[in-house]
């Protein structure tokens, strides 16, 4: 019989676990939208509901380099899934944001997550309780 894990590490152990489910979950979705990985986090980070952002401020989210978030963005904005705009106090600063496609986009992903047969099997009080302990990791 193998040793059971502590319990920290089996919190590790099914916290990655949750995560390399959802990249599976997420993969066919992510071959239709012609989507990587790095793509859908930085569509992710652009919730329309937070409003328009700067480079450094999704740089910060995706915790990377700004380099790389304007490599992101170029290919985001080719695909029309972008806006980069000045921003009113600063007219340096470019702010940016999901256009309808790309919230389109955005919302699709989520669904894809929220509709994930890996959820099924808990009842809504469980999903819901789930959802809360995920949220106070995330944002203590």
């Amino acid at each position: 019989m193998a040793k059971r894990l502590p319990s920290p590490y089996r919190l590790a152990h099914a916290a990655y676990g949750l995560h390399a489910a959802l990249e599976r979950h997420l993969h066919d979705t992510l071959l239709e939208l012609d989507l990587t990985i790095a793509l859908s986090d930085a569509v992710w980070q652009l919730d329309p509901a937070l409003g328009p952002v700067s480079r450094r401020e999704l740089a910060d989210r995706l915790r990377c380099d700004p380099s790389n978030v304007t490599y992101l963005v170029d290919r985001l904005e080719r695909r029309r899934l972008v806006t980069r705009a000045p921003t009113s106090s600063d007219r340096r600063v470019r702010a940016l944001s999901l256009t309808p496609a790309g919230i389109d986009v955005r919302d699709r992903l989520i669904a894809t997550i929220a509709q994930s047969s890996m959820f099924n099997a808990l009842t809504h009080a469980q999903q819901r309780q789930l959802a809360e302990l995920l949220e106070r990791c995330v944002d203590p």
